[in-house]
């Protein structure tokens, strides 16, 4: 481009820049514009709203750009506070299910209080390889603890131990099949041995049942007492089924545990047993 072409579009320039400014200056005393004011404006009206349009979008992407960084931070804050509330939520939720079994547990001490002398203890182990076999709670001889002593809960019975050290005790549940308990049905006193079954989900049997005992399944089976190792009158299971042993002289009832075995949290180990006393009356007396 020569430069007298240079020149032209300055003195051009410079004309627009006299001719705005004059505008400026006179149109606050002026109601109406001169032919020359009108042609000025209307050529660079495009311009200007051209100018306009991109300023604004200009601004607005800036601005949505600023929202949405400031918008995936309060997201980030908002799921963040949202993943303490549940975790709250949950330790709210294991301290009331954790209050409302201790709480039976208390009411329970407080209503055998006259029959057992209990130990509270927590599972704090299983076999792994036999969910149903055995248990380990946190007491041991230290504590008081000794073999042979029956396990219960207020739901019923458990189990027995069967090893302890200075600081632990290995409880057999009635699951395992190497457990025996004697035991009664409630409702007939008739005599049997409960134990556990191989291979099964939690389930026990009664066996050693007469033939035509009075057997039938919803009655209740419950300890005996005999052989000294666990007390009498503890809730074991409900009767499902019945069938005879294929010697033709007994017959075997399937039981299922009053207590969820799977689900143990803490358990009672009966350190003592307090045996009523019972008077006979002398002969010859009524």
């Amino acid at each position: 481009m020569s430069r007298s072409n240079y020149k032209k579009i300055f003195l051009l320039t410079v004309l627009v820049l006299i001719t705005l400014l004059a505008v400026r200056m006179t149109s606050l005393k002026r109601e109406e514009l001169t032919p020359l004011e009108t042609a000025v404006k209307d050529s660079l009206a495009p311009v200007q709203e051209v100018t306009i349009g991109f300023a604004r979008g200009l601004h607005d992407m800036l601005s949505s750009a600023a929202n949405l960084g400031h918008l995936a931070e309060e997201n980030k804050k908002l799921k963040q506070e949202v993943r303490e509330l549940k975790s709250r939520l949950d330790r709210v939720e294991e301290y009331k299910v954790q209050n409302r079994r201790l709480k039976e547990m208390l009411q329970y001490r407080e209503f055998t209080v006259d029959k057992y002398k209990l130990m509270t203890a927590a599972v704090i182990g299983r076999d792994p390889g036999n969910w149903f076999g055995t248990i380990t709670v946190n007491r041991g001889a230290n504590d008081g603890v000794d073999k042979d002593m029956a396990v219960i809960v207020p739901g019923g019975l458990v189990g027995r131990v069967v090893a302890v050290s200075k600081h632990t005790a290995e409880v057999l549940l009635i699951t395992d099949p190497r457990s025996g308990v004697a035991a009664v049905v409630q409702q007939s006193q008739e005599p049997g041995v409960v134990e556990g079954v191989a291979n099964s989900t939690g389930m026990v049997r009664m066996i050693h049942l007469r033939r035509d005992a009075p057997v039938k399944p919803g009655q209740v089976v419950v300890s005996s007492g005999v052989g000294g190792i666990y007390p009498s009158g503890v809730r074991i299971g409900k009767i499902i089924s019945t069938e005879n042993d294929p010697g033709g002289l007994f017959q075997t009832a399937a039981v299922e545990p009053f207590v969820d075995l799977r689900v143990l949290r803490e358990v009672f180990i009966v350190t003592a047993v307090y045996t009523p006393e019972v008077n006979l009356p002398l002969e010859g007396n009524e």
